[in-house]
């Protein structure tokens, strides 16, 4: 099964945070969103001016980061990805990084002990990993393929910017989640949210296109097929292993982990989920078939690479 690296991400948290502020996600505590509100607000402005793709630097900058880049490292990559292109790219990174630096100061005066902090927060989610994380990898490999089980991965702890959080970069097999005290919605763990985060991750590395490709919508998309096909599985590994209290994976289940771990998301993607699993449930396809099945039923042209293991 996995290894998971476990590593504090007190570096990576105050990006974490302008990325959520940036996006326009929720904070639970006002005091720090007001406090970087400043210099983030100059960095969109910068950013929009250059007609870059924010979701696409704020993607690469949080992956390249979380896999350890210094700033500018990962700025400069972030802003390539973005379609920044060479002519103005040291100009527009030396301006991003200083708004970047100052995200960090407000951050930092936030919370000064961040790092202490995050220490005692990681306990409760590697409790859970240490109790249940074996359990789930070993049905998520039988209802999937043994090969999208990564054997080791990356596990960066956050502070809580929205209360419950996380995302993976395959393509360096690490993953980031804001470390809670406690399970922000009950019916859904976040235990499984490490465990739906690993499967991207496994199932990504062998299915996505790759970085060097030009089509960015493909990739985009690819991702967010595996980020679904992924969620029933883990529900179905949580339900065998009764840490839900459904015992099996329901379209009322599916709705809570998409909102959780997604946010808002259209009920008829919900809808196609459902009757994805519920069909992969009764005709047992592999998985790599019903993979491209949900490829092909979720709206827009189909973007997974061929080839995977049968």
């Amino acid at each position: 099964m996995t290894r998971i690296r476990w590593e504090i991400g007190d570096k990576l948290s105050p990006l974490h945070a302008a990325r959520c502020w940036a996006t326009g996600a929720s904070g639970i505590d006002s005091t720090l969103a007001s406090k970087i509100a400043g210099p983030l607000a100059e960095l969109t402005k910068r950013l929009a001016a250059s007609e870059l793709d924010l979701e696409s630097f704020w993607s690469r900058l949080i992956a390249a980061s979380a896999a350890g880049s210094n700033d500018q490292e990962a700025c400069r990559a972030a802003l390539a990805t973005a379609g920044m292109g060479e002519l103005g790219l040291d100009a527009c990174a030396s301006a991003i990084l200083t708004c970047l630096a100052d995200t960090r100061l407000a951050y930092q005066e936030r919370f000064p002990k961040s790092s202490q902090q995050l220490s005692l927060r990681a306990r409760p989610i590697r409790e859970q990993w240490d109790g249940y994380g074996a359990g789930l990898l070993r049905r998520i490999a039988k209802k999937t393929h043994e090969s999208f089980i990564p054997k080791s991965a990356v596990c960066v702890l956050l502070s809580p910017y929205r209360g419950g959080d996380g995302d993976c970069d395959p393509a360096t097999s690490t993953l980031w989640i804001e470390a809670v005290l406690t399970n922000p919605v009950p019916s859904v763990p976040e235990v499984l949210r490490v465990a739906w985060l690993i499967t991207r991750i496994g199932i990504g590395t062998m299915v996505l296109p790759t970085e060097a490709a030009d089509e960015h919508e493909d990739r985009a998309r690819a991702s967010m097929v595996v980020a679904l096909a992924s969620l029933p599985v883990v529900l179905d590994a949580a339900c065998y292993l009764e840490i839900t209290q459904s015992p099996t994976v329901t379209a009322d289940l599916i709705d809570s982990a998409m909102q959780t771990w997604f946010g808002p998301m259209e009920p008829a993607v919900v809808e196609i989920l459902d009757k994805w699993w519920s069909q992969s449930e009764e005709l047992k396809p592999p998985f790599p078939v019903a993979l491209k099945a949900l490829d092909r039923m979720l709206p827009g042209k189909p973007s997974l690479q061929l080839g995977v293991p049968q």
